[in-house]
């Protein structure tokens, strides 16, 4: 369930490099790195990425974006909202990936990220199948004792998201449909 919800093998056949799971209320995320042969599977802190020099990157991104109107500024500015999303989202995953130990200035030897928002339509599936699709996603890259202590934080981590935001008969609704289990694709090297 958790490979079908995260996406499951890409279109080379493989599974991404490294899995984000995000829960949008907390102020932790689950990281799982499998650029190696043994998984390696860690709660990161979002203070570890949204810190000032974060927000410092972002302040100078978006005023260098901001002063490039040229001879269009109502088109320039029309279009500033998606640049600004690109910005934030490409600058949390540089530093994300810095914290995992990836050179993200070599785009020949990007990993594969995919992000897994744990929110909405997955919250409405039963905790047990999400944990379970994880387990089974680890299974030949960690050993059984490892698995059982990281299903058990990520069951965790989906009842404190639940309880933060839980999920309304609307998102039940969604949850039943094929575009809700479509994972966030938010960096991926395509070489």
């Amino acid at each position: 369930m958790f490979e079908e919800l995260s996406g499951g093998p890409l279109p080379n056949g493989r599974y991404p490099d490294i899995t984000l799971a995000i829960f949008p209320h907390l102020r932790e995320f689950l990281v799982i790195d499998t650029r190696d042969a043994a998984a390696d599977i860690a709660v990161m802190s979002t203070d570890s990425v949204f810190n000032d020099e974060y927000y410092r990157a972002v302040e100078s991104e978006f005023g260098s974006l901001l002063r490039e109107g040229g001879d269009r500024p109502f088109l320039h500015l029309m279009h500033l909202p998606s640049q600004l999303d690109d910005i934030l989202r490409g600058i949390a995953m540089n530093f994300i990936l810095d914290r995992l130990g990836v050179n993200f200035h070599d785009e020949d030897n990007l990993p594969e990220v995919v992000v897994f928002v744990i929110s909405g339509p997955t919250l409405a599936i039963p905790q047990d199948q999400v944990v379970a699709g994880f387990a089974e996603m680890l299974a030949q890259r960690a050993g059984s004792g490892e698995i059982e202590r990281w299903s058990q934080k990520l069951a965790e981590l989906i009842q404190r998201e639940a309880e933060a935001f839980p999920p309304t008969n609307e998102v039940l609704g969604e949850s039943m449909t094929d575009e809700s289990l479509d994972p966030y694709y938010i960096w991926q090297n395509r070489n």
